[in-house]
């Protein structure tokens, strides 16, 4: 945020996961260890399978979770007129949409895949890498509670 802008109750900073990170590029050498070693192909398939595979996961690690790039998303804001969302180390802000398929892991990991004009970007939101209170206002902004008690259902997402 710049120096001068006053902090908003309607926007969330988004602040890197590397735990998220490390967990996806364990995921993802597994993978390859496994066509690597399982696949019954020659070695140069098995090598290009795994490059196929990695190259654009590594580059959805590096702007969903890392946030870094001109795609990354470094802030969300909400207001009466809808979302806004700041990418990029310029923080290039344009409207958005968050899409169907947007969801959440318990309290844990938020994932929102947001429709801008130059196309979808996803970002990987960790709770415990986050601001408390944005991360609460954004959950009742999306009506996802930030806990539920165990014996309460839940409201419908």
């Amino acid at each position: 945020m710049p120096p001068s802008a006053a902090p908003s109750c309607n926007r969330i900073e988004l602040r890197p996961s590397g735990r998220a990170a490390w967990l996806a590029a364990c995921w993802l050498a597994a993978v390859c260890l496994v066509v690597l070693a399982a696949v019954a192909l020659p070695l140069p398939a098995r090598v290009g399978i795994c490059v196929a595979i990695a190259t654009p996961a590594l580059a959805a690690i590096r702007s969903s979770l890392l946030l870094r790039g001109r795609s990354a998303v470094a802030r969300l804001e909400w207001s009466s007129q809808g979302w806004r969302a700041g990418f990029g180390r310029g923080q290039t802000e344009m409207p958005v949409t968050i899409r169907s398929g947007s969801f959440r892991l318990g309290c844990v990991v938020m994932v929102l895949w947001l429709e801008a004009c130059d196309g979808i970007h996803a970002v990987c939101i960790d709770a415990d890498r986050q601001d408390p209170g944005e991360f609460r206002r954004l959950c009742r902004q999306l009506r996802w509670h930030p806990r539920q008690p165990p014996n309460e259902p839940g409201p419908a997402s």
